[in-house]
């Protein structure tokens, strides 16, 4: 069935034009093209550990960048890293900038997008948002779900996949969505058919388990492979079925997924929680004594140093879980035929 963009959609955001940012040269940009591919694949192992040539230092490098409050002169040093990191691995990335509104604020952000031809023109979606609160430098909530972006967007620039991927750095993440908001709405019809399916990265080191979501019918084709794949490769990936994934403070989506699943297009969404603990809906990603209650996105414990000091080897176990899951997903996953 044809899929029609949503008119609720196009009047969601209102849209307006800026100029790109200079690119900043952060040091890690270096390194992380410098490697070949070739030499650091086939993924699988866990004893490969992927996540420390890349992923670890980006994020110790957001970290450093402090607060990226959406708008914010740290939310654009943040955009103008990640587009020097894709131009370092071999890309050409694209500034999509875009005013929105957020309650009885303007807020000018933007989108930083790369794109991986595949044997297909069909798009396979992977985003994270790239911004923070205010309470935090956000080392988890979502410079993780970047870095493992990023590590992965260098690892298949080379290699063959079976549909073209749109790696997406969504700015004004925690200020309602705005950046998957404004993506959408800078779609045409015929880009939004061409979509099968949009992988969401967040907050993926701090958590107890890792976990991938979906609503069912539509990409749980990707969600099982996923854990099939993660299962029987040594690595505990945990899903749920019919999971309620409604922010419990907003009524909304929890991330960057909500806007794409509310427009008809399939999703899996990537965490690290706990959903055994508090109310279930993985509000408490880690065991109350630590973090605030249990919580550690969007408060000052969200840091490497607090992380890899209260859960030692974590944030690297998980780094290599989601790196060599997401790999081997967009190099070998093909969606069922209809």
């Amino acid at each position: 069935m044809k899929r029609i963009l949503p008119v609720f959609l196009l009047l969601a955001i209102v849209l307006n034009g800026c100029s790109s940012a200079a690119k900043s040269t952060p040091d890690v940009a270096a390194a992380a093209a410098a490697k070949p591919v070739a030499t650091i694949i086939p993924l699988g192992t866990p004893s490969a550990k992927y996540g420390s040539e890349v992923a670890r230092p980006l994020i110790s490098d957001f970290t450093n960048i402090g607060p990226r409050v959406a708008g914010s002169a740290g939310e654009t040093q943040a955009a103008q890293y990640i587009a020097t990191v894709f131009t370092a691995l071999g890309y050409s990335p694209e500034n999509q900038p875009f005013t929105a509104e957020a309650g009885s604020k303007s807020i000018t952000s933007a989108n930083v997008i790369a794109v991986k031809k595949g044997n297909s023109a069909q798009e396979i979606i992977v985003g994270a948002h790239y911004d923070s609160t205010e309470a935090g430098p956000g080392s988890d909530d979502n410079a993780s779900g970047v870095a493992v972006m990023l590590e992965v967007a260098k690892l298949v620039l080379n290699m063959p996949t079976p549909y073209t991927i749109r790696f997406i750095a969504f700015g004004a993440g925690a200020s309602g969505l705005l950046g998957s908001y404004a993506y959408l709405n800078q779609m045409s019809q015929e880009e939004f058919e061409n979509i099968i399916g949009m992988i969401d990265l967040d907050s993926l080191v701090a958590g107890d388990n890792a976990y991938v979501f979906s609503d069912e019918g539509q990409l749980s084709s990707v969600r099982d492979w996923a854990v099939e794949w993660a299962t029987g490769n040594g690595f505990d990936l945990k899903t749920m079925q019919n999971v309620d994934l409604t922010d419990p403070a907003s009524g909304k989506g929890l991330s960057d997924y909500a806007p794409f699943r509310d427009a008809g297009i399939p999703f899996a969404y990537f965490e690290t929680t706990n959903m055994t603990l508090g109310d279930k809906k993985g509000t408490t990603q880690v065991d109350p004594r630590y973090g605030e209650n249990g919580v550690i996105r969007n408060t000052k414990y969200d840091t490497l140093t607090y992380l890899d000091t209260t859960f030692p080897g974590r944030v690297d176990a998980h780094l290599d879980l989601f790196i060599s899951v997401l790999y081997n997903l967009l190099t070998q996953y093909e969606a069922p035929t209809p």
